[in-house]
């Protein structure tokens, strides 16, 4: 299996944005498809839902990472133009992008309490926060099978194991 540069750039971005990335495919539209799949697949399996929590649960996820991925976007974009215009910066310009940068973080905040309540009020406490450590497991889960995929081991060389 042959990995194209959009690719690579396609998983490595949406790794950093939505947990990790997907696995490797012709297509960006087909990678997200399946990295979809894949996780609804494992959060289904190990969190035991019901038919009733995965039909609520699921659309509330989908809305909270549409939301995240937004203030990614504005993140990348503020810091993008920080990066293209700190030399020629007043301290004034520089305070206003610290505190719209802040507001990012504060914004992340909100929505991670937001869909927490959310969360909570459909699958439950105990679920919630096992929903939160396989986050983890998920991220490491994906990152071996990509690194499988381009041919190693999952490990780098700094690497122990996990």
């Amino acid at each position: 299996m042959t990995i194209t540069a959009a690719s690579t750039k396609v998983l490595v971005a949406f790794m950093l944005m939505c947990f990790t990335g997907a696995t490797v495919v012709a297509q960006p539209g087909e990678q997200m498809q399946r990295f979809k799949e894949e996780k609804i697949a494992f959060f289904n399996e190990k969190l035991d839902f019901s038919e009733k929590e995965a039909a609520e649960f699921w659309p509330l996820h989908d809305d909270l990472q549409n939301r995240k991925m937004k203030v990614n976007e504005d993140e990348k974009t503020l810091l993008n133009y920080y990066n293209s215009n700190y030399t020629a910066m007043s301290e004034n310009e520089i305070d206003e992008t610290i505190k719209k940068y802040m507001d990012l973080q504060e914004k992340r905040h909100d929505l991670n309490s937001e869909y927490h309540d959310k969360f909570v009020r459909v699958i439950g406490k105990k679920k919630t926060m096992r929903l939160y450590a396989l986050e983890r497991e998920f991220r490491v889960h994906i990152l071996h099978k990509f690194r499988a995929g381009r041919g190693g081991s999952g490990r780098g060389p700094h690497r122990g194991r996990e």
